[in-house]
C-alpha cells in the first residue's frame, strides 16, 4: 500500500464530571496515533460537562514500516482548574485503527466515520463519559498537520517539549509555560 493518511477530528465529549457553579472545570483533549507527535485542542472554558473542541489533526503512515493492524488512536481528556491551573487526566479512550484501515483497504477510497468512544480512568478502567471522534482514512502524503475547527492556530504536543495549548483567541502558549519550542516537530497550519 505505502502511504496512508489518517485525519482525526476530536469533536466533543459527553457525560464528564459536573463542576460547581463557582469552580467550573476547563476541558481540553490530547490525541495521537504516533506517541511522538501529540495534538492538543484549545481549552473549552464553558464549564459544561459536554465540552466541544472540533480540533483536527492528520498524520501519514507508511504501512510498509508499521503494521496497520497494531495502530491505535489514543484520546485523553484533561480537566484544568480555572484559578490554580492544575490539570488532571479525566479519562482515556483507545481506538484500534484496524477497522478503519480495513474499510479503506477494501474500498481504496477515502472513508470517514464518526464514533463515540468510552473514556476510562487510567488505573481502574472505570467509565468516565464519552468522547466523539471523526476518523478519515485516505491515500497518504508526507507530513503531519493540525488545526482547530475554525481553521485558527492549532496546538501540537511534542513529547520532547511537553504540551502546547491554544487558549481562546490568544497565541499558542506552552502549558505549563516552558522557555523553548520543539524545533524538529512538524506541523503546519491548515
Amino acid at each position: 500500500m505505502a502511504k496512508i493518511r489518517i485525519e482525526v477530528c476530536m469533536i466533543s465529549a459527553r457525560g464528564l464530571r459536573r463542576s460547581s457553579p463557582l469552580w467550573k472545570h476547563q476541558w481540553f483533549v490530547v490525541g495521537w496515533v504516533d506517541p511522538n507527535s501529540k495534538y492538543c485542542s484549545k481549552v473549552d472554558s464553558s464549564g459544561s460537562s459536554n465540552p466541544t473542541w472540533n480540533t483536527k489533526f492528520s498524520t501519514s503512515i507508511d504501512d510498509t514500516k508499521v503494521n496497520p493492524q497494531e495502530l491505535v488512536l489514543t484520546i485523553e481528556v484533561h480537566s484544568r482548574e480555572p484559578v490554580f491551573l492544575r490539570e488532571k487526566l479525566h479519562g482515556t479512550a483507545t481506538v484500534a485503527m484496524k477497522e478503519f484501515l480495513g474499510k479503506f483497504a477494501d474500498s481504496r477510497s477515502g472513508t470517514e466515520e464518526v464514533g463515540s468512544f468510552q473514556l476510562r480512568k487510567k488505573k481502574s478502567g472505570k467509565p468516565r463519559g464519552f468522547v466523539d471522534v471523526s476518523v478519515r482514512v485516505s491515500e497518504g502524503t508526507d507530513g503531519v498537520t493540525g488545526h482547530s475547527g475554525s481553521h485558527e492556530e492549532f496546538g501540537h504536543w511534542d513529547s520532547r517539549s511537553d504540551i502546547s495549548l491554544a487558549i481562546d483567541d490568544e497565541p499558542l502558549v506552552h502549558y505549563p509555560s516552558l522557555p523553548r519550542r520543539s524545533s524538529g516537530g512538524g506541523g503546519g497550519g491548515g
